[in-house]
């Protein structure tokens, strides 16, 4: 557990509850799953800021269910939430939330995930394209070989094709001029690092060609891909990342890992209760600095911050000088 999320256990557990005043703020927070540690600390930053503007929060988690995520959407508007914030477990099944939401007029934010129906009133995530392409270019500024594999979630999270999107938009040229090769472009059914090591063993059993560069969407699949390979020597490869997990800054330090994509949880978990709360004062709220997002055939309004590239040389001046991680943390060893 990060030195964060323990300072925030802490801090909630201390911090006596405010009685509710029925003229509050509701606000229904909608989990997908605790997969992955990152989503407590979103959860509790989230709560916490709902909390401290005079709200109250309701959580929901379906466990990565995503039939049992939309009975729990429901189930939250029937308890006359003023707000509804989802982080889709499945982009277009928690497209019968929103409808849902709409006749009940509750304004819907999609949080991190789109979820792909232009009737949400805001979505607010980080620019997944332009993390795409950091890891892209990461791996051919730093990749002497020209053999390249992907290796992304599931296509039931918008995110995952935009991670994909935009490594492509920088390789796809490369490939073109047959300077670099992709052999295998992967797509996993969940953002597991078990499914990432069985799969990539099979892909190095299979393969003649030896990768120089594994461009994997998340530290998860990061570290499933590191695990199988048959000779330990992950640092001989590019290997990509993001979520700047401990046990990957770990890894980056060691050189088994290159580098992660940071995306801070706090200004996303505060910027996203803040805009909560002003839409159930005000469901006809406008927020500042926001943008159209369209993707296919859907347009959203949008709050889209910029992720940051974390490797050897700069993770003390991003993930440990924001509190995500401890030296004391790092240094530890298994």
């Amino acid at each position: 557990m990060t030195q964060l999320l323990r300072f925030l256990l802490a801090l909630l557990i201390l911090i006596p509850t405010l009685p509710f005043d029925a003229s509050s703020q509701k606000i229904g927070f909608l989990l997908d799953s605790y997969v992955i540690d990152r989503w407590y600390i979103d959860q509790m930053l989230f709560e916490k800021k709902i909390e401290e503007l005079g709200g109250k929060c309701i959580v929901e988690v379906p466990y990565g269910d995503p039939d049992q995520q939309v009975k729990l959407g429901k189930k939250l508007i029937d308890e006359d939430v003023d707000v509804l914030v989802i982080i889709p477990t499945d982009a277009k099944k928690a497209i019968e939330i929103v409808g849902y939401a709409k006749n009940a007029g509750t304004p819907v934010i999609s949080y991190d995930r789109l979820i792909l129906n232009s009737n949400i009133d805001y979505y607010i995530s980080y620019n997944n394209f332009n993390v795409g392409k950091l890891q892209a270019q990461y791996a051919l500024n730093h990749t002497k070989g020209k053999n390249y594999l992907l290796i992304n979630g599931p296509v039931t999270d918008n995110n995952a094709i935009q991670f994909r999107n935009g490594q492509l938009s920088v390789l796809q040229p490369h490939i073109d001029k047959g300077e670099i090769k992709l052999l295998d472009d992967i797509v996993l059914q969940n953002w597991s690092e078990l499914e990432a090591l069985i799969k990539m063993d099979e892909v190095f059993s299979t393969i003649n060609a030896k990768p120089d560069a594994i461009i994997a969407a998340n530290d998860a699949l990061a570290r499933g891909a590191i695990q199988a390979m048959p000779d330990a020597k992950a640092n001989e490869y590019t290997i990509t990342g993001q979520d700047a997990d401990l046990e990957s800054i770990k890894a980056i330090i060691n050189g088994t890992q290159s580098m992660t994509v940071y995306k801070p949880i706090q200004p996303l978990a505060e910027k996203a209760a803040e805009l909560a709360i002003q839409l159930a004062k005000d469901k006809k709220y406008k927020a500042k600095n926001t943008e159209t997002y369209t993707y296919e055939n859907i347009s959203v309004n949008a709050i889209l911050l910029n992720p940051v590239l974390v490797d050897k040389n700069n993770y003390k001046e991003t993930v440990v000088k924001d509190g995500h991680i401890s030296i004391s943390e790092v240094m530890e060893r298994k």
